[in-house]
C-alpha cells in the first residue's frame, strides 16, 4: 500500500523545522561527543581536530545526495522509501530491514551510556537506568511525535548549552602546547581517526526517516540534514579542542568518559559530575530520536506488507503508529539487557554504512533516466557521488570482524523473514 492510500495508514505533517533538527542533532550528538572523541583522540593525536573535519566532509558527501531522495520522497522510512520506489520491494525489504537493525543495534551502546552515567551519578544499576530511558521515551512517543520532537527541542537546546559552557569554561585552562605533536600517529592516524570519527556524525538519515511527519518536508527536509550537520560540527570542534588543550592526547584516549577527565581538570569534581548531568541529557536525547526512527521504519515496512500489518496501525487521535513504537521500545530493551557496548557499536556501524549504498544507487539511476527534479539536487555529482560510493565502502572495511559477521547474520535472519512472509502471502491469496 502506498502512502497516499487508506485513512488508517497516514502519519500527521506536524514537525517543523526546529523538530527535524531536534531529531536530528538528538540522534547524532549523544553517544560520539562522550565516546568517540577519546577514541578518535587515541588514533590521531591532537589532529584528531581535523579527523572531525574529514568526517564531516564524508558525512556531507553523502548527506546531499540522501538530501535530494528525502525530497523526492519525503515519507516515513527514509532510505527505505527511496529504495522500496525505485528498485522494488524485495531490495526495499533488504534496505528496510539493515536500516531497522542498525538503529536497533545502536541503540544498545546509547541506552547502556546512558545507564553508565546515571550509575555515576546515582549509583542505580546501568541496566535499570537503560530500561527506564527506553519506558520513558517510549511513553513520549505514544502522545505522538508533536509531542516527542517538542521534547527533543528542549532537551537538545539544553545539552548543546551544557556543551557550549563545557567549552568556555574551559578555555582559560587551554594550552596549545599540548596540540603538539600535530599528529603523532601521522596521515594513517589521521585517517583512521576520520572513520571513527565519521560514526559521530551518524544520525542526520533520522530526519530522513521521519520526512512524512515533516511539514513542508521540499524546504525543510535538506534544511534540517544540513543544519543537523552544521551544528554538530560546531559543537565537536569546539568540545574537542578544549578536551585536548586540557588533557594530554594520550591521556584523553585512555579514558573510559574523556570529557569528565577534562572537566575534572578545570572545573575539580563538580565538572565532572556536571559532564555526567549532561551526558545523561544528550544520551536520553539520542535514544528518544533511536526510538522515532525505528518505529518509523517497520510502520513503513508494515504498510507495504513486507512486516505484519499490525506495525502499520496508526492512532487516530495522536497519529502514532502506536505498534510499531511498542515494537521497537520492546526491541531496544532487550538490546540494554542482553547486549553490550562493544558488539553494538561494531554491528550496529557496519549495518549503518551499508544501509546507505543502496540509496546512492537509487540517486544514480534517477539520473540515469532524467527522472523530474525535485526542490532540491545534488551538486557536482561526478564529483560527489564517486567519494560517497568511496567513503563507504572504506567504512565497511573498517567495521572489523565482529561488525561484519554480526550484520552478516542481521542480514541473513532478514533474508529468511522476508521469504517466511512471501510463502505466507501466497497461501493466503490461494485461499
Amino acid at each position: 500500500m502506498s502512502p497516499s492510500t487508506g485513512t488508517n495508514a497516514q502519519l500527521r505533517r506536524s514537525l517543523g523545522l526546529r523538530g527535524a533538527v531536534a531529531v536530528g542533532v538528538g540522534g547524532t550528538i549523544g553517544g560520539g561527543i562522550f565516546v568517540l572523541v577519546g577514541q578518535t583522540a587515541a588514533l590521531a593525536g591532537p589532529a584528531a581536530l581535523l579527523s572531525f573535519a574529514l568526517a564531516f566532509i564524508a558525512s556531507l558527501a553523502i548527506a546531499l545526495p540522501y538530501a535530494e531522495l528525502a525530497c523526492r520522497y519525503p515519507q516515513a522510512g527514509g532510505g527505505y522509501a527511496f529504495v522500496r520506489e525505485v528498485l522494488g520491494r524485495k531490495w526495499g525489504f533488504l534496505m528496510g530491514w539493515v536500516f531497522w537493525g542498525a538503529y536497533v543495534f545502536v541503540s544498545g551502546y546509547v541506552t547502556l551510556g546512558f545507564g553508565g552515567y546515571l550509575n555515576a551519578l546515582t549509583g542505580v544499576p546501568p541496566v535499570t537506568g537503560a530500561v527506564a530511558l527506553v519506558l520513558a521515551c517510549v511513553a513520549i512517543n505514544v502522545r505522538g511525535v508533536e509531542v516527542a520532537g517538542k521534547a527533543q527541542v528542549l532537551v537538545i537546546c539544553l545539552a548543546i548549552a551544557g556543551l557550549l559552557g563545557f567549552a568556555v569554561a574551559g578555555a582559560h585552562a587551554v594550552k596549545l602546547v599540548r596540540l603538539t605533536p600535530w599528529a603523532p600517529n601521522g596521515l594513517p592516524g589521521t585517517l583512521s581517526g576520520a572513520l571513527i570519527a565519521f560514526l559521530a556524525f551518524g544520525g542526520f538519515d533520522m530526519v530522513a526517516a521521519a520526512g512524512e511527519e515533516i511539514a513542508k518536508p521540499d524546504k525543510n527536509l535538506p534544511r534540517a540534514i544540513f543544519l543537523t550537520l552544521a551544528i554538530v560540527l560546531c559543537v565537536y570542534l569546539l568540545v574537542a579542542f578544549t578536551a585536548l588543550g586540557t588533557v594530554d592526547w594520550y591521556t584523553l584516549g585512555a579514558s573510559p568518559a574523556p570529557l569528565s577527565e577534562a572537566a575534572h581538570r578545570f572545573l575539580g569534581d563538580l565538572g565532572g559530575r556536571l559532564v555526567a548531568v549532561i551526558a545523561v541529557v544528550t544520551t536520553a536525547a539520542t535514544a528518544n530520536a533511536v526510538l522515532v526512527v525505528t518505529s518509523r521504519i517497520s510502520f513503513a515496512m508494515a504498510r507495504d506488507g513486507l512486516l505484519p500489518s499490525r506495525l502499520a496501525k496508526v492512532q487516530p487521535k495522536t497519529g502514532t503508529p502506536l505498534v510499531a513504537v511498542l515494537v521497537s521500545g520492546s526491541l531496544l530493551i532487550l538490546m540494554a539487557v542482553f547486549g553490550s557496548p562493544a558488539s553494538a557499536t561494531a554491528i550496529g556501524g557496519f549495518l549503518y554504512v551499508l544501509h546507505f549504498i543502496p540509496p546512492l544507487l537509487v540517486l544514480l539511476q534517477l539520473r540515469r533516466a532524467k527522472s523530474a527534479s525535485p526542490a532540491f539536487k545534488t551538486p557536482l555529482p561526478q564529483i560527489l557521488l564517486p567519494l560517497a560510493f568511496a567513503m563507504t565502502l572504506l567504512l565497511l572495511v573498517a567495521s572489523g570482524t565482529k561488525g561484519i559477521a554480526g550484520g552478516v547474520f542481521w542480514i541473513a535472519t532478514g533474508t529468511a523473514v522476508m521469504w517466511i512472509r512471501r510463502g505466507t502471502t501466497k497461501r493466503e491469496t490461494v485461499q
